[in-house]
């Protein structure tokens, strides 16, 4: 009798929500996203690139009852994404420009679904009962503007030049709709959570007494999450604040270099160069672009030399994408209930610098986009909100456990025998099923690079551009530019010494 009491009150309160939940989720709530794709990333750096693939198109495979395809799951969007930068990467531009699509709309779907609907309720209902993983993938700010980025350079790989302009013409409005957006999701993220704490009274307040980041990082029991979180916060230094992604915003004004509008890449430019004040790459460009379109150079500019040749035509733009992008790993804190926590790691960059010849000159890269830094500041920014929200949950689901718990030992006049077993059934029950949900959100888009450098040259008279790309290995490739290219794009993706890719964009029309 208290068995199916007990079974009255967890299955149709506890099981209900977190089915839900789990009918909305990707496949991440049990086998967490990073550990999912160990595989595809040693084959990346590895240099097997046709086996990263393969381990790609097997989660977007046709979904059926009986697979783990995650089309169609919250996990989708995370797949798209590296589907698209590793079609990129071995020069399957169609491909790339096809998945980054699906992403767009998959973003825009999620974007766009009602404040509240039924899929939005069963979702959140899992996300308290099983984890965040319950809730779809949406994408970190840095991830929309990097699909921007890689989704304008693959239609240059196909050649389709009209494309690419008109994309790098959107990327400005594309970084402030990021903009714009994010703020709208944490409008969201805070009103779910407040209606979760309304809920959850007894589980809010403890939540309060422990769930704070100087309470955790206090705790002799989360060294480990204190010190990944000081590193945290230093790389995140290198962020350069309102989600401001470099590679964007140079892309766009190298559009309206090439459209002749030097106003509107002097803003670009001006951009550029108050992120990062001190790199004298983006003060030559903003001075370039302020004596082309006849404005006054500022005082602290005028020491600033112009480029000596032409940046609309007849010029070769080389962007290197070094080293493997920080990711999210699972790791655990206490409060003193262990709990599965999402924590950034970062990766060393195989190479230094990319050095440069053509037409008997020499030029060396210069770091246009620090992504890491990128990821660590939005990541450093939602952490408290992520904090609240993870202890939250825990809190719930230790609740209704003990609830459960409750439940049959309130039942004086059961029979001891059958106490006991119920018990210990709902004991072990409870135990497999909160071990198996105390699974961290580490879904990110990991084939990106660490950071983007930058340089540029004239057209060489014999086309012919030698690059080396300078690490603890020297790599050394000869390129050899189409007769029928007026300028040009190079894009070097170097995630490993073990796996370089040097794609030549040509720009034919000037």
């Amino acid at each position: 009798m208290t068995i199916r009491l007990f079974a009255s009150v967890f299955f149709r309160s506890v099981l209900p929500a977190a089915a839900a939940g789990l009918v909305f989720a990707g496949c991440s709530s049990v086998v967490n996203s990073h550990k999912q794709k160990e595989d595809m990333m040693a084959y990346y750096i590895a240099g097997e690139n046709e086996d990263a693939l393969d381990e790609i198109e097997y989660k977007l495979r046709e979904p059926a009852w009986y697979n783990s395809s995650v089309v169609n799951t919250g996990d989708e969007l995370c797949w798209r994404l590296e589907a698209g930068s590793m079609n990129f990467h071995v020069g399957n531009f169609q491909e790339c420009i096809d998945n980054l699509k699906i992403a767009e709309d998959l973003i825009e779907e999620y974007d766009q679904r009602a404040d509240v609907s039924a899929r939005d309720v069963g979702a959140e209902a899992g996300a308290a009962l099983t984890n965040l993983n319950a809730l779809p993938y949406r994408g970190y700010c840095r991830d929309r503007i990097a699909l921007a980025v890689y989704k304008a350079l693959a239609y240059l790989g196909t050649g389709n030049e009209e494309a690419f302009h008109a994309q790098i013409r959107r990327l400005r409005n594309e970084q402030k709709k990021v903009q714009d957006d994010y703020s709208k999701f944490f409008e969201q993220e805070k009103a779910t959570l407040e209606a979760e704490k309304a809920g959850n009274p007894e589980a809010a307040k403890k939540t309060e007494e422990t769930g704070t980041i100087s309470k955790l990082s206090a705790s002799p029991d989360n060294v480990e999450f204190k010190n990944a979180m000081d590193k945290v916060k230093k790389v995140a230094n290198k962020g350069y604040g309102n989600f401001l992604n470099p590679a964007a915003i140079f892309l766009s004004g190298l559009g309206s270099v090439r459209d002749g509008n030097y106003d509107n890449a002097r803003i670009d430019f001006q951009h550029l160069s108050e992120a990062m004040p001190n790199n004298p790459l983006f003060r030559r460009y903003y001075v370039t672009a302020l004596s082309k379109a006849g404005r006054e150079i500022p005082a602290n500019l005028a020491d600033v030399e112009p480029f000596d040749f032409p940046l609309d035509r007849d010029c070769v733009f080389v962007v290197f994408a070094n080293g493997r992008s920080a990711a999210l790993e699972q790791t655990a804190i206490y409060f003193p209930i262990m709990t599965a926590w999402p924590m950034c790691t970062f990766y060393d960059a195989p190479f230094k610098n990319l050095e440069i010849e053509a037409s008997g000159k020499k030029y060396s890269s210069m770091i246009l986009a620090d992504m890491d830094g990128i990821l660590a500041q939005e990541f450093d920014e939602r952490l408290p909100g992520m904090i609240t929200r993870i202890v939250l949950n825990t809190l719930i689901k230790e609740g209704a456990y003990y609830a459960g718990i409750a439940v049959i030992a309130a039942q004086d006049d059961m029979d001891p025998t059958v106490q006991a077993a119920a018990l210990a059934t709902v004991a072990i029950g409870g135990a497999v099923y909160r071990a198996a949900m105390n699974t961290a959100d580490t879904r990110s888009w990991e084939i990106l690079p660490k950071e983007f450098q930058l340089t540029q040259m004239p057209m060489p008279e014999d086309r012919v551009v030698k690059l080396k790309l300078n690490g603890s290995t020297t790599l050394s490739e000869t390129l050899k530019l189409p007769a029928d290219c007026k300028s040009a794009i190079i894009f070097v993706d170097a995630p490993s010494a073990q796996n370089v890719a040097f794609h030549v964009l040509p720009i034919k029309s000037k």
